[in-house]
């Protein structure tokens, strides 16, 4: 999946055409200097010597395919992702320079920059190995009751995992103009319910796989062969439980099957285990009265499995949770065996390079602030007032369309010029950037940094 600033410039390329390409080589120092022009339609690409009327795919895509194979450090290689290659050769450039640390930065370059240096500097990250992460291990292992463990279970939601439930806010089904909280099923590992749920083959070795993975994963945390192999089989086995509760994929393509607007008090009498009211406080959440709940059936069966099982199994699955959220930032060992079974699940052949990693890091935790001297190196106020000028001639056009319609009604043309007139124009970058001042980054703490963009 692409990150914010990486699709915003898939988005500008798409809208502008050649705008991007008018970075040239050599206009900056560093990785930037050799930025060549943005990938674009070449009708080389074509397989001329098949009929479009017979395989119009082969046509329109075949020569294309065959002179681009599958990058070692892609699952999958489209056109949009030599976009992608493109953004992060302008983004390297711009986040090492970022990186310096040379005086008179702005807020947002020290943000930026002191992340992605935080990011690169694998030397400090492999001396400190687990040490980023204890204190939140130790708030798992100081829980005392299953209330404690449900608040935390709140936390861990905020800086990275979501354990056991999936809380935030998002439309309601029935009124787009309102937007209100949301819970629904949550907590397992594997992209999938089947993965640990069906009998065939390819499943059954994922499970074998990622059953291994978890044993690794704890030796690394310090845990002998005996303690890895048993933490491994309860998480194994709490997931597999939530998995069984899961709705599944088939049934949640239906919006009428995650459509359940219930009272909270209404959800908390069906599962009164979770503790939502101390969950929702705990999220810092403002109050509210309703929300949607995705699958209620998830939350009744998962309330009985809260009650059945000992505290220390629910802290060893909550361990697993954090860790698994941020190995990909810990030591070297953690990111390659993170990687390693990553390639049981996607195929990809090699760990991109740090850089890569980094910049997508940063992006995904800072998007509007990398955005801004993305924006003023690739488009800028000058291009957004060209592109809003177009838009403008195209929305009168088509005004103009409308009107002059002969098989469209009076009544209809009006609905139409409404819904024409309702279009919110959103080119290139925002009129108000996010404001990230609140936001803690320190250079040289990378896992606090990723923990401290997720809360906020």
């Amino acid at each position: 999946m692409m990150n914010r600033s990486v699709l915003l410039g898939g988005i500008l390329l798409l809208a502008m055409g050649t705008a991007l390409s008018q970075v040239q080589p050599g206009k900056s120092d560093g990785p930037q200097a050799g930025i060549h022009a943005a990938p674009k339609f070449d009708i080389k690409d074509l397989d001329t010597t098949v009929d479009p009327c017979v395989d119009f795919y082969q046509f329109a895509c075949g020569n294309w395919m065959k002179n681009n194979p599958i990058p070692a450090d892609y699952p999958i290689w489209v056109s949009f992702a030599e976009i992608q290659e493109h953004n992060l050769s302008i983004l390297r450039g711009i986040l090492e320079k970022a990186a310096a640390g040379k005086p008179g930065r702005t807020g947002v370059t020290q943000k930026i920059g002191d992340f992605y240096a935080s990011c690169m500097d694998e030397q400090a990250i492999n001396r400190k190995r687990i040490g980023p992460l204890q204190a939140e291990l130790d708030r798992i292992a100081a829980l005392q009751n299953k209330t404690q463990m449900i608040e935390l279970m709140s936390h861990e939601q905020l800086v990275g995992p979501n354990p056991l439930l999936g809380f935030g806010a998002g439309l309601d089904l029935h009124d787009a103009s309102m937007n209100i909280a949301n819970i629904d099923q949550s907590g397992i590992t594997l992209p999938d319910r089947d993965y640990y749920l069906k009998d065939e083959p390819a499943m059954a070795r994922m499970r074998a796989n990622y059953l291994e993975h978890l044993k690794k994963m704890f030796g690394l945390l310090g845990q002998t062969p005996e303690q890895a192999a048993a933490s491994a089989d309860t998480v194994m086995k709490i997931e597999t439980e939530l998995a069984k509760a899961y709705m599944d994929r088939t049934a949640r393509r239906d919006p009428k099957n995650r459509d359940h607007k219930m009272k909270v008090a209404e959800i908390q009498a069906l599962a009164p285990n979770f503790h939502l009211d101390r969950y929702f406080a705990a999220s810092g959440a403002p109050a509210f009265t309703e929300l949607n709940v995705g699958n209620p059936d998830y939350f009744k069966t998962v309330n009985a499995l809260i009650d059945s099982t000992p505290l220390d199994a629910w802290k060893t699955y909550m361990t697993w949770h954090m860790l698994n959220a941020v190995s990909a930032w810990l030591s070297g060992e953690f990111v390659q065996e993170n990687f390693r079974f990553q390639q049981t699940l996607t195929g990809q052949k090699e760990l991109p390079v740090r850089w890569k990693r980094c910049i997508n890091a940063t992006d995904s935790a800072l998007g509007e602030a990398l955005g801004q001297p993305y924006v003023d190196e690739t488009f800028g106020t000058e291009g957004k007032q060209r592109m809003l000028k177009m838009v403008e001639v195209l929305e009168k056009a088509l005004q103009n369309d409308i009107r002059e319609l002969p098989w469209m009604t009076e009544a209809t043309k009006k609905e139409a010029l409404v819904k024409l007139a309702a279009i919110r124009n959103k080119i290139g970058f925002p009129d108000q950037w996010r404001d990230y001042s609140t936001l803690d980054i320190h250079r040289g703490d990378m896992v606090g940094n990723l923990l401290n963009a997720n809360l906020f």
